[in-house]
């Protein structure tokens, strides 16, 4: 099921690992949570002209404790995806996805960013954390985690 142009319901769905079976996406979220989630994707491969690679997005609680998570993660909340671009670093990436909320294109709704995490960056693999938690800042960090 194509939830944008670009991105598929199955991108979203938490996929068999550590032992854990795959959990498809919650569908009661899919409209509320996912398409706005999935549509500022659409907005960032269009401004890197390059596809986004979908590396996490839903996790259920049991996996999410598993990988030492926070139960508060939006990625239990359907509201996150890890991501990276094709031919891109996760520096650039990040600094691309900053500029598009600074400028307002991702911090008015429905295409709001609420939370953007850096795991990486020059030279190692990494990745992007984009999320769409409510509240009315722009919530940044830094992390060392691989991707889950």
């Amino acid at each position: 099921m194509k939830i944008t142009p670009h991105f598929s319901l199955t991108e979203f769905d938490r996929p068999a690992r550590r032992g854990f079976p795959p959990a498809p996406y919650p569908e009661n979220w899919i409209e509320e949570r996912l398409r706005p989630l999935a549509e500022i994707l659409e907005v960032i491969r269009g401004r890197v002209g390059t596809p986004i690679v979908v590396l996490s997005a839903y996790r259920d609680i049991a996996y999410n404790r598993r990988i030492g998570s926070k139960n508060t993660s939006q990625h239990v909340q359907g509201r996150a995806a890890d991501i990276v671009a094709q031919g891109m670093n996760v520096t650039d990436l990040h600094s691309v996805i900053l500029a598009l909320c600074r400028d307002g294109t991702l911090r008015d709704r429905p295409r709001w960013v609420g939370g953007l995490g850096l795991y990486g960056g020059v030279g190692s693999a990494g990745f992007v954390h984009v999320d769409t938690r409510p509240g009315k800042r722009l919530a940044r960090w830094r992390g060392s985690r691989t991707a889950t």
